[in-house]
């Protein structure tokens, strides 16, 4: 499918591309998601694509995603393979089995039984077969490298649960309606979603119709730092603990790049603190929170979504960068070799208006 026979009523496709990839590539993720897009016959209001190739070649370097959203609700879906063609035919799927079950949310009442077609069947137990490797970074050099602080949305553990498999995440840090306590929603593998309070309190969570595991151990309070050695001294993707600084709920997570995130609530009263931008070549996360920001409406939605085609952008030019470097001074000290120049110059050039640079 061309770029200009998009199917009508389909929005204009964005496309972010991060590393050393052909616009042909970009072309090819372009033409897939909109074919999948027009499949599904749903009213979609934006789409958006991030291509990322991560700076290795062992484990599932290349990294697709792609953001919908349909009628005020997003849908996420995120793969990596080997090769990006690999990993924009695995999206295709992906994509396709997250819509499906997102214009089966749209006919779901939270509250009503569940008979099997849902959230019941999201998680066919190969999750890690389409997951980014993460790297293997020494416990003594892994450090906090992106921070998240919220106002968390208050929302039963239905809607909390739902909106963690419609973005592909592997948690959701929220506040339950019911109880009033922070909470993280989770599920490792194809079982029953589990739940964690700060200070669990079953009588009082609002009815939920998801089969679900309420743990009974209130969460443990913990510094950043001890929650950090408390993470390293397991294999867990995550840790919810107690902030024994705000007293609120808060995730530490590991990221794919071996490095570590962190989702926290803002204390009551308290600003939302603006999150700090991702440092350039950093990989997606899967590990997220459902939540909201301190401040909403369109302009923060706006200001937010061009933070990340510019975050992107950023991690863009230090691709182009080093690829510029390598044609200029292949062999440190050699004279630099006019083909490769020219080769690296066009490269440069092609990888800047894939990544949406313009004249």
């Amino acid at each position: 499918m061309d770029h200009e026979d998009r199917p009508q009523g389909l929005p204009e496709l964005q496309v972010t591309v991060l590393g050393d990839l052909s616009p042909v590539t970009s072309d090819l993720a372009r033409s897939t998601v909109e074919e999948v897009l027009a499949e599904s016959r749903l009213p979609v209001r934006s789409a958006r694509v991030r291509l990322a190739r991560m700076r290795r070649t062992e484990g599932r370097p290349a990294v697709a995603q792609a953001l919908v959203e349909v009628d005020g609700r997003t849908v996420r879906a995120q793969v990596a393979a080997h090769t990006m063609t690999d990993a924009i035919a695995l999206l295709r799927g992906r994509l396709t089995v997250q819509l499906t079950r997102l214009e089966w949310a749209r006919r779901w009442e939270p509250g009503y039984e569940v008979d099997g077609s849902g959230p019941l069947d999201w998680r066919d137990g190969t999750e890690a077969v389409r997951r980014p490797v993460r790297l293997e970074v020494p416990k003594g050099e892994r450090t906090v490298v992106r921070r998240k602080d919220y106002t968390l949305t208050e929302e039963t553990v239905d809607q909390a649960a739902l909106a963690m498999e419609m973005m592909d995440y592997d948690f959701s840090l929220f506040t339950e309606s019911g109880s009033g306590q922070d909470s993280v929603v989770y599920r490792f593998g194809p079982g029953p979603f589990r739940l964690a309070q700060v200070e669990p309190h079953p009588e009082r969570i609002a009815p939920f119709s998801l089969p679900v595991s309420v743990l009974k151990t209130p969460a443990p309070v913990l510094t950043e730092d001890e929650a950090r050695d408390r993470l390293e001294a397991t294999d867990y993707p995550f840790l919810f603990f107690k902030d024994a600084a705000t007293g609120r709920g808060a995730v530490l997570y590991a990221r794919y790049d071996g490095h570590y995130g962190v989702i926290s609530a803002v204390p009551s009263g308290a600003p939302a603190p603006v999150a700090a931008p991702e440092p350039a070549g950093a990989t997606f996360a899967t590990s997220a929170a459902t939540a909201m920001p301190a401040a909403s409406g369109h302009d923060q939605e706006a200001l937010r979504e061009r933070v990340e085609v510019l975050e992107g952008q950023i991690a863009a030019l230090a691709e182009i960068l080093d690829r510029l470097t390598w044609g200029l001074e292949a062999v440190p000290g050699a004279p630099a070799d006019p083909d490769e120049v020219r080769r690296s110059a066009r490269l440069a050039r092609e990888m800047l208006l894939a990544a949406g640079f313009r004249r």
